[in-house]
């Protein structure tokens, strides 16, 4: 201020704008910096380890069963009555090929069958009045049952020209055209049931290994068409072999879809339940959420936020050996009750202030 006062002595004239001037500067050098505003983080409250946890998968709808219908034999395809997404019942006619050819060999056959047949009967009959020897009748009989063989066979081919649905379902696709010669096993239809859907969820082998121990309640399937839509579910099936490129394994879940909603195989949505744990492996663990934990080097450590600052602190944290579902069991470095910082945690730094981030 001294100084402002000599600049204005030597001032000649009007001295009321310079001393405007001077103040209005030495103002901006006293102004500060705001303080940065609180960063939004999601909060966390630290809970004891609870036998139940809940968690979600992502699922892929297929059908209960299916199958890719095709031909024992070759020809030309005559008849093709289905249409895509028609429904078939069980023993309907899906295709049929040209029998003529089929029909001629049937006929050779039983007609060779039925001359061994009387060859046979009109031998056993001379053998009984001694006319021809045991052999002659051996070779009779061996013929007889040769032909049978061949007529079976006849029938079957025969019988193989028609292509009738397995069981009840609908055509989920038709793979080939009328009239269009086909071979032996070429699929001609792709086949689903109809009914019950399952959703399909691949599960990581850190959780499979506990199944002894967890026990579903009340899963639930969601679909990403229809998030409101909430079906009840039930465990079907499990497979014991990992996917040799995720290591995960296949888990089937059963639900009858709602009348008045359709579900086809190839939809995506979850898979969500509540575990019951029956294990006593994370006795006096407390339980976060994974995204909570961040990792630097060999240290993992959490952001524990004072509720009366609001302030951040980096707490480091041991965690158990094995972990079950979304969230971490940690063994030290934290106590029930305490809260921390999820989602936006890896932004802070010690003593920064937060406010809580909602939806």
């Amino acid at each position: 201020m001294m100084r402002i006062l000599k600049v204005i002595s030597r001032c000649k004239g009007s001295t009321l704008p310079v001393l405007a001037t001077l103040l209005a500067a030495c103002g901006q050098a006293e102004t500060t910096d705001p303080e940065p505003a609180p960063r939004p983080v999601k909060l966390h409250v630290v809970e004891d380890f609870s036998d139940q946890f809940s968690t979600s998968f992502p699922a892929v709808m297929e059908a209960s069963r299916s199958a890719q219908l095709a031909f024992q034999v070759g020809g030309l395809l005559q008849e093709l009555p289905v249409t895509e997404s028609q429904e078939v019942a069980e023993g309907e006619l899906i295709a049929k090929l040209d029998q003529r050819d089929f029909q001629n060999q049937y006929n050779s056959a039983k007609a060779q069958y039925d001359n061994a047949v009387s060859e046979y009967q009109r031998a056993r009959r001379l053998a009984e009045q001694n006319a021809i020897s045991q052999s002659v009748l051996e070779q009779r009989l061996s013929q007889r049952d040769i032909t049978k063989a061949q007529l079976d066979t006849a029938k079957k081919a025969l019988d193989d020209t028609e292509l009738r649905a397995p069981y009840d379902g609908f055509v989920a696709e038709v793979m080939v055209e009328n009239f269009q010669n086909v071979s032996p096993q070429q699929a001609i239809v792709a086949f689903q049931s109809g009914g019950d859907i399952e959703a399909v969820i691949n599960v990581p082998a850190r959780l499979i290994a506990y199944v002894p121990q967890l026990e579903p309640v009340e899963p639930v399937v969601t679909l990403d068409v229809a998030p409101e839509l909430r079906i009840p579910a039930a465990f079907k099936e499990a497979t014991g072999q990992a996917d040799p490129t995720t290591q995960t394994y296949r888990v089937h879940f059963t639900f009858s879809p709602p009348e008045d909603f359709l579900i086809l195989p190839g939809m995506t949505g979850s898979v969500a339940t509540t575990f019951l744990y029956s294990g006593d492996r994370f006795d006096g663990g407390v339980s976060i959420p994974l995204s909570a934990i961040l990792v630097s080097g060999d240290e993992k450590y959490v952001w524990v936020i004072d509720q009366e600052t609001m302030k951040a602190e980096k707490r480091q944290v041991t965690l158990a050996e094995e972990q079950i579902g979304e969230t971490a069991t940690i063994m030290t470095g934290l106590t029930s009750g305490e809260v921390i910082a999820g989602a936006g945690a890896s932004y802070l730094h010690d003593g920064m202030t937060v406010r809580e981030w909602t939806n």
